[in-house]
């Protein structure tokens, strides 16, 4: 039998409780940030939460690029079929 270490999350329940325990540690993370005391290089660095915010902003601005970029340089789904290694023909493997 192999070692599977994925196979904790097969039961839904396991999954929901891991994905409850992130949301706690995610709750718990934003509501220190209103009791540190940040020394910043710039001002807007003091904004409670900046982080937080500037992570989430950047993130959906990766996201939505990416979706540009394959609009810009997505291929068809048979671009490559003619080179494709599947596609070639193999001697003495005629279809019956």
């Amino acid at each position: 039998m192999r070692f599977n270490p994925f196979i904790f999350f097969e039961k839904a329940s396991r999954l929901r409780a891991l994905l409850v325990a992130f949301l706690i540690l995610c709750f718990c993370l934003f509501a220190i940030d209103f009791f540190v005391k940040r020394y910043v290089y710039f001002e807007i660095e003091s904004t409670y939460n900046f982080y937080s915010i500037y992570g989430f902003i950047m993130f959906s601005i990766i996201i939505f690029g990416s979706r540009l970029l394959r609009l810009l340089l997505g291929r068809q789904e048979n671009f490559y079929a003619k080179k494709a290694v599947d596609s070639e023909d193999y001697p003495g493997m005629e279809e019956k």
